[in-house]
């Protein structure tokens, strides 16, 4: 199996477009674009992880717009299966990815002492390489974080078909 599963979208904000359907019609529909084979469009800002050739997407924004963060496991994430070059490139941009999710899994983050001892970091478990990041990017606040148990999460690895930069540089409001 290849290693070359090297970046992870990080769940952000999500918007609610005005004039939408119910609630519960919003969370119909979002229980069946999060399964494999669904499309997805995400938009976020590139920045490096801990180990080398990694890197993970901040401040994601899904479309379609989502009602919730949550997937079937735990707090949605992505997994995406570009190189370490490919997002090396795009490193402090804001990009915007379209692909399609070729598997759902349960998977969890650990949380793991910042290098030197300093601050936390939340080391996310995926296919063939984890990614280590600070908790901060991971959209996770450990304060709020009754104990430092793994987190469980549901993890969607997504088939890349277009990377897009939408802005040379990141913004956290987007």
């Amino acid at each position: 199996m290849k290693a070359f599963l090297t970046a992870i979208a990080l769940s952000g904000a999500f918007a609610l477009a005005s004039g939408t359907p119910s609630v519960a019609a919003l969370e119909q529909g979002d229980g069946q674009k999060y399964d494999k084979g669904s499309t997805v469009t995400l938009q976020g800002c590139v920045v490096a992880a801990e180990k080398k050739d990694t890197y993970v997407l901040t401040n994601v924004r899904e479309w379609p717009a989502s009602t919730t963060d949550q997937g079937k496991f735990g707090k949605r994430y992505y997994w995406l299966d570009k190189a370490g070059k490919d997002m090396k490139a795009h490193l402090g941009h804001t990009i915007q990815i379209t692909g399609k999710i070729t598997d759902v899994s349960k998977s969890e983050m650990e949380w793991k002492v910042g290098e030197n001892g300093v601050g936390m970091n939340v080391e996310i478990e995926g296919p063939g390489r984890d990614v280590i990041t600070p908790a901060a990017n991971a959209a996770v606040n450990p304060a709020t974080v009754a104990n430092k148990d793994d987190i469980k999460i549901t993890l969607l690895k997504l088939k890349v078909d277009e990377i897009k930069m939408t802005s040379s540089t990141c913004s956290t409001t987007m």
